[in-house]
C-alpha cells in the first residue's frame, strides 16, 4: 500500500512542477493552466491540500473539497486553520510545524477536524515544493492524508477485546493492572487512596465439577452481574482475574467506605440464589482487600497481596473479608512460605542438596557393627551460608506447592548415582528412599525410576521404596502397580508411618510389602505409653503374621531397644542406634 501511495505522490509532484515551472515561464494563471492544473489534482483518490509557509490555502482537490465540505474557489488565499485543525493522534494537539514533517517524510496518524466534529482520521505526509519553484514567492507543501478511519476503529475494538473477558465482558487483568499502574502513581503524586479488593467464589469448584463447565460459566456470569451493580462504574473498575476470582478498585475510597462496599457485595452474593435444573445452589464468596497509597509500589505487588489475603480468608472458612495486614500470623506465614519455595527453587539451581544415610539395624544382634546393610535415605538443604536447613523446613514447603516429584526425582538420580560404585556382596546393602503421594500419583514416575535403573546397571535389589500408609491408601491402585513392576526386578518395599490410619490393616492385605515401618509416635513413649506398647504388639503380630519385617523408628536409647527386642521387632532405627552420615561416607565400607 506504502508503495503505491509514494508512487501517487511522486505523480503528484511530477505535475506540480510541470505546472508550477508553466506558471512561472508563463508570468500568471491563464483559465486554461488553472483547468490543468485542477484536472491534474483531481486524479488522485485522496485529499490533497497545498499550502504556503504562512498556511494560506492554495490548492483542495475534489477528494479534499469533499471531506472538508467547502468549494475550491471560496478556499483559496484564506488561513487553512480558519477552515479545519490537522490534530496529532496521540497527542490530540495541533500540528503547527509541517516544515518539520516534511523534512522527515514521515507518515504522521492525525485526524482532520471541522470545529468540534472530526471528519477523517488519516496518516499525513507533507513535501515541501522545490524552492526553485515558489508560488508567489512563497514555498509551499503539498498535504497527502491517506484515510485510516477503518483501521483505527478496528484497532480500538481489538484493544476492547484484549482489554475485557470474554465471558463476563468485565476487565480482565491485564486492565486491571493497568489501572493499578494509573492509581500508583497518582498515589505518590497527589497522596490519593484506594482500595483493591480480590475476591473467589466459595463454591465454584464444587459446581464445576459436579454439575458442568456450562453451570460454572453462568454462575461466573451471574456473580459478574452483581459485582458491577455493586459498584461505581464511572470510578470504580471491576475485572475478572482469572476462573473464578475477581478484582475490584474502589477509587478514591476510605478504609471504612470500602469495607462497606465489600460487606454490601458479600450480602448480595449471599441473597443470591443461583438455579441450575431446578436445583438452588447457596452461594458465597470469600475476599481480601489491600490498601493502594503513596507506599505502594508495583501492581503486581498489589494483586499478589490480594491474591494472598483472598485465600487466607478461604482457609479460615470462607464468606469472610480479610483486611491484608503484615502482623497477621496467616500473612506471615503465607510470606515465609513464598520465600521458602524461593529458597528451594535456589538450592535446586546451586545444586545445595545433598543426601545422608541413616543405618536401619537387625534388633537380634547385641552389638550394632560395621557395615550395616540397610540404609534410610534423607534429604539435606544447605542454605546460602552453607548451614543444614532442617527438613521439617522444606519438605512441607514442597509438599503444599507441588515440588515433591522434583525433589523425589533428584533423590533417586543421585541415589543411583552414587550406588553405580557399590560392589556385589552379601549380604546386598539396601537403601531406602522415601516416594511421596505425589510422585507415586505421576504417570511417568515408574518410567523415570526404571530408566534411571537401567541406564546406571546398578542391582534393582539395592533399592527400598518407602511408601507411606496415607499415601499408599490414597493412591491404591497406583501404587499397587508401581510396587508389582519393581518387585520382580527384585526391589523391596516399605510402609512407612505404619499405624497411623484408621484402615492400616484392611488396605495392609492389597500391597505386597516387605517392611512395616511403626511410626515414631508410638515408640518414643512406648516406655510409658500402655496403649503406646499395646498398638505396637497388635502391629508386630499382624506383620509377622503376614511374613512381613518390622522396622521401629525413633529408637533414641538402649532402653527402648532392649523392650523392642522382648517384643520381637526385627529392625531399629533411631539415634540410639546410629546417627546419619553423608551417604558418600557411608557408601566407602561398601566399596
Amino acid at each position: 500500500m506504502i508503495p503505491l501511495l509514494v508512487l501517487l505522490l511522486a505523480a503528484v509532484m511530477a505535475v506540480t512542477w510541470f505546472f508550477l515551472y508553466r506558471w512561472k515561464k508563463l508570468g500568471g494563471v491563464g483559465k486554461s493552466e488553472m483547468d490543468y492544473r485542477q484536472d491534474a489534482f483531481r486524479v488522485i483518490p485522496y485529499p490533497i491540500i497545498l499550502i504556503n509557509r504562512d498556511d494560506i490555502l492554495l490548492y483542495i482537490n475534489p477528494a479534499a473539497e469533499k471531506i472538508l465540505k467547502v468549494q475550491l474557489r471560496r478556499t483559496i488565499g484564506k488561513d487553512y486553520k480558519t477552515i479545519f485543525s490537522i490534530i496529532d493522534f496521540e497527542t490530540k494537539l495541533a500540528i503547527k510545524h509541517l516544515e518539520k514533517l516534511s523534512i522527515s517524510q514521515d507518515w504522521k496518524e492525525c485526524e482532520l477536524s471541522l470545529g468540534d466534529e472530526k471528519i477523517l482520521t488519516a496518516e499525513l505526509s507533507v513535501s515541501s515544493i522545490d524552492s526553485g519553484y515558489q508560488l508567489g514567492n512563497k514555498q509551499a507543501y503539498v498535504l497527502s492524508f491517506k484515510d485510516i478511519s477503518e483501521r483505527k476503529t478496528l484497532e480500538a475494538r481489538l484493544e476492547i477485546l484484549e482489554n475485557r473477558d470474554a465471558l463476563t465482558n468485565l476487565y480482565n487483568r491485564k486492565a486491571l493492572e493497568s489501572q493499578l499502574k494509573t492509581v500508583i502513581m497518582d498515589s505518590r503524586k497527589h497522596g490519593s487512596k484506594h482500595v483493591f479488593f480480590h475476591l473467589s467464589i466459595d463454591q465454584f469448584k464444587n459446581i464445576n465439577d459436579t454439575i458442568g463447565y456450562t453451570a460454572g460459566d453462568s454462575l461466573i456470569r451471574s456473580i459478574a452481574t452483581l459485582l458491577r451493580q455493586s459498584v461505581d462504574n464511572s470510578i470504580d473498575f471491576v475485572a475478572r482475574l482469572n476462573t473464578d476470582e475477581f478484582g475490584m478498585l474502589l477509587r478514591e475510597r476510605s478504609i471504612s467506605s470500602a469495607v462497606e462496599t465489600m460487606k454490601h457485595v458479600r450480602q448480595v452474593v449471599d441473597e443470591f440464589q443461583f438455579s441450575w435444573n431446578g436445583t438452588v445452589y447457596p452461594v458465597t464468596v470469600s475476599g481480601g482487600f489491600v490498601l493502594v497509597d503513596r507506599m505502594s509500589r508495583m501492581p503486581a505487588r498489589v494483586l499478589s497481596k490480594g491474591d494472598l489475603t483472598c485465600r487466607i480468608a478461604r482457609k479460615r472458612g470462607g464468606n469472610r473479608i480479610v483486611a491484608y495486614r503484615e502482623d497477621d500470623p496467616d500473612v506471615k506465614q503465607a510470606q515465609d512460605n513464598i520465600k521458602g519455595v524461593w529458597n528451594l527453587k535456589q538450592a535446586f539451581k546451586e545444586d545445595r542438596f545433598r543426601l545422608f544415610a541413616q543405618p536401619i539395624h537387625a534388633l537380634e544382634a547385641t552389638k550394632y557393627a560395621l557395615p550395616f546393610s540397610h540404609y534410610e535415605i534423607l534429604i539435606r538443604m544447605y542454605d546460602e551460608e552453607g548451614n543444614i536447613v532442617p527438613p521439617d523446613e522444606f519438605i512441607p514447603i514442597a509438599e503444599n506447592y507441588a515440588m515433591m516429584p522434583v525433589l523425589d526425582r533428584w533423590v533417586v538420580k543421585d541415589v543411583i548415582r552414587q550406588l553405580k560404585a557399590v560392589k556385589k556382596q552379601t549380604p546386598t546393602p539396601v537403601f531406602a528412599i522415601n516416594l511421596s503421594g505425589t510422585s507415586l500419583d505421576d504417570e511417568g514416575f515408574l518410567a523415570f525410576v526404571l530408566e534411571e535403573i537401567n541406564n546406571a546397571q546398578i542391582d534393582p535389589r539395592m533399592l527400598c521404596f518407602e511408601i507411606t500408609e496415607q499415601v499408599a491408601i490414597s493412591n491404591i491402585d497406583r501404587a499397587e502397580a508401581f510396587i508389582e513392576t519393581l518387585r520382580k526386578m527384585g526391589s523391596s518395599f516399605s510402609l512407612d508411618d505404619f499405624g497411623t490410619g484408621v484402615s492400616s490393616y484392611g488396605y495392609l492385605r492389597s500391597l505386597d510389602v516387605d517392611y512395616l515401618k511403626i511410626d515414631g509416635i508410638f515408640i518414643k513413649d512406648i516406655l510409658s505409653d500402655g496403649v503406646a506398647r499395646a498398638m505396637v504388639q497388635s502391629i508386630v503380630q499382624v506383620g509377622h503374621k503376614m511374613g512381613l519385617k518390622i522396622i521401629a523408628e525413633y529408637v533414641e536409647n538402649d532402653e527402648i531397644v532392649d523392650l523392642l527386642r522382648l517384643m520381637s521387632i526385627d529392625y531399629g532405627q533411631g539415634y540410639g542406634i546410629s546417627r546419619p552420615e553423608p551417604l558418600n561416607e557411608m557408601l566407602k565400607i561398601h566399596i
